[in-house]
């Protein structure tokens, strides 16, 4: 028969695309418009596994035990499974998924993107039940990661998890606290930071900083420094929170420790043309960084990534022993830049970039250009733009970049307009 072979298909074909999908989101070659074609594919494929119900759900768990244990297994068909058992009901396969989640390395991100693409009313029940008391603390992680993914405000069970023992909640709490732009909520992270000084939750200080707090920059620069998993990010958002004459000091500080992702990731944010030399000289000289240096550069002065600023096309997709590596770095995406024209660029365009204005995309950083630029720039770009509307309280929440294309695209109202990010209450919240 045609119809299991069609609906094996839809399994396979939604982890193939949700894998692929891992690296779009933050890919310079993906956008808005090409990141909502793969989701459009992708949706339609898990809605097909719905459609064939409890027999989708078992091409899914198939699909999941084959992939089991194997070097590529990267959660792909968990999300698949998991999204398809929530939305048809199953409540006995949604629990044995999330146990298996809870043992898989990219367990959370599968978990946490299938709760962001489930419909509104599932979702509602789903993450009602996983916010439950009783739940245990691992899954109200969970939970509270799916509403600040979805951009939902979890009302007062966020208040709660912020007062939670167990430190995962509360840190989770935490970060969602600055996604949704929780400002009445930074009480609990302030007590956090009096409390536990130099050991406060780095999620903690990051939505203090995102909020405006200065208190906060400092503690959160030794974040960027200590170059944990959310160094990056920290980096990221200090900076522009920071003098600008202290940005720039912690960010050569970082290169000349070799530090180069919080480093690059800084540059990236802050968005400053007196960052252009040393990443001429990263080019040149780090060529483990080189691409994610030469984005860097482009993103802030507008240059095209073609010829001659880059010399041949990205790489052809590995096999499998090294796709894994591959996928975690989606600047390998990138042709390959080359030094000497970029040194040449740079000479014939430094007196156009004047020190100490910041620049997206060649053009200085304003809300509308800000705004602009989450409709029309790559995902990386997306991101610094999000994240300085937030900062700077042009919207109320976090913009959701990662989110489905085309719930992206409903709260981008329209051209001339903000971001609508106010967020919504879910109907089950006490």
């Amino acid at each position: 028969m045609q119809l299991p072979r069609i609906i094996e298909r839809h399994a396979d074909e939604a982890a193939f695309l949700w894998d692929q999908r891992r690296r779009a989101v933050r890919s310079p070659v993906f956008d808005l418009p090409s990141l909502t074609l793969l989701d459009a594919r992708l949706d339609a494929h898990l809605e097909g596994l719905v459609v064939a119900g409890e027999a989708g759900l078992r091409a899914c768990q198939e699909a999941h035990r084959r992939r089991a244990g194997r070097p590529t297994d990267r959660g792909a068909e968990l999300f698949a499974a998991l999204f398809t058992a929530a939305e048809i009901g199953d409540t006995m396969s949604l629990a044995k998924l999330l146990v298996a989640a809870g043992q898989h390395p990219q367990g959370d991100q599968a978990v946490i993107s299938a709760l962001g693409w489930l419909s509104p009313p599932t979702a509602r029940r789903v993450l009602g039940e996983l916010l439950a008391d009783e739940c245990p603390p691992a899954l109200r992680r969970l939970g509270i990661a799916g509403l600040a993914a979805r951009r939902d405000d979890p009302g007062q069970w966020l208040s709660r998890a912020l007062q939670s023992d167990d430190p995962g909640v509360r840190s989770r709490a935490f970060r969602a606290v600055g996604e949704l732009g929780r400002r009445d909520l930074t009480g609990p992270l302030k007590s956090e930071v009096r409390a536990r000084g130099e050991e406060a939750d780095p999620w903690a200080l990051w939505s203090l900083v995102l909020f405006g707090e200065e208190s906060a920059v400092g503690p959160l620069f030794r974040v960027a420094e200590a170059q944990g998993p959310v160094a990056p990010r920290a980096c990221a958002l200090a900076v522009c929170a920071a003098p600008r004459s202290e940005s720039l000091a912690r960010l050569l500080e970082l290169t000349r420790r070799g530090e180069w992702q919080s480093a690059l990731a800084g540059a990236e944010a802050l968005a400053d043309p007196a960052t252009l030399p040393w990443l001429v000289d990263a080019i040149e000289s780090h060529p483990s960084i080189a691409r994610r240096a030469a984005w860097v550069y482009t993103s802030i002065v507008g240059a095209v990534i073609e010829p001659p600023l880059f010399v041949r096309a990205a790489p052809e997709e590995p096999d499998d022993a090294s796709l894994s590596r591959h996928v975690e770095d989606p600047f390998e995406d990138l042709p390959t830049p080359d030094p000497a024209a970029f040194r040449d660029h740079f000479r014939s365009i430094e007196r156009r970039f004047s020190q100490g204005e910041r620049h997206i995309g060649g053009r200085p950083v304003t809300p509308e250009s800000l705004s602009a630029l989450l409709r029309t720039a790559p995902q990386p770009t997306r991101a610094v733009a999000a994240q300085e509307l937030a900062r700077t309280a042009v919207t109320t929440a976090l913009f959701p970049v990662l989110a489905p294309g085309f719930r992206q695209k409903g709260r981008l109202v329209s051209p001339d307009s903000t971001p609508e990010l106010t967020g919504s209450r879910p109907a089950a919240a006490p």
